[in-house]
């Protein structure tokens, strides 16, 4: 099995609740027709009331949704891509490999009680991250999993954690990417409260600036807020 991820970029204009009612109710379906499973679902819907901690800025047209799935092989893309390609103004797919560094329950918070296709409790923030060019990928990869990772996780509340490394694109002209991160959080209130995102310690935050500064690309770091819908 393989996953794969596809950003969709869309029109700040469109209205969230019309793009969730696309593509829980269309889309998702479609896709598992079409033989994907273990689908998540992560939208700027009209259920999220912040833009995130590192939104896209007004010159480039907003992420507006991101749909994970899993298929038996990527060489079968095309047959889902062709489902998503009508979603947004454009849709970026990659291959990844995947790593569920904390799961609900797991570190902190209650272990996961909503049915699938129900909106996951709180809010993720779904980042999209360049390796620091002044690292090698090896490097790159050590820091991440073996300093980021395991720091980020201490100093902050999160409630899950799933880290993907981004293989290769499966579009054509999909921009590079190193990562797509996906983390859970308790509640718009703690995201916004640059105190409460680092355990209440301020000097948690100077410990997170300095790893990120070192191991990502900053001027591409991007970190949007939005709902959750898992199908499985």
């Amino acid at each position: 099995m393989e996953k794969l991820i596809y950003l969709i970029r869309e029109r700040a204009s469109r209205d969230g609740g019309e793009l969730r009612k696309q593509v829980l109710d269309q889309l998702v379906p479609q896709l598992s027709a079409a033989g994907a499973s273990d689908i998540s679902v992560h939208l700027s819907d009209d259920l999220v009331g912040i833009a995130g901690p590192m939104p896209c800025p007004g010159s480039e047209l907003p992420m507006r949704a991101a749909v994970s799935l899993w298929i038996p092989n990527h060489d079968d893309a095309p047959a889902v891509q062709q489902i998503l390609s009508g979603l947004g103004e454009r849709c970026d797919g990659y291959l990844v490999t995947e790593s569920v560094y904390s799961e609900f329950g797991q570190r902190r918070g209650a272990e996961r009680d909503w049915p699938a296709g129900q909106r996951s409790p709180g809010l993720v923030t779904l980042a999209l991250v360049h390796r620091n060019p002044a690292l090698d990928e090896r490097t790159f990869r050590e820091f991440w999993y073996g300093h980021q990772s395991p720091m980020s996780e201490e100093l902050q509340p999160r409630l899950r954690y799933v880290r993907n490394t981004v293989v290769h694109p499966v579009t054509p002209g999909a921009p590079p990417l190193d990562g797509i991160v996906v983390e859970s959080w308790e509640s718009e209130e703690i995201v916004s409260d640059i105190e409460a995102f680092h355990n209440g310690d301020l000097e948690n935050l100077s410990v997170m600036l300095d790893s990120v500064d070192t191991v990502f690309e900053m001027s591409k770091l991007r970190s949007i807020a939005m709902s959750e819908y898992l199908f499985f």
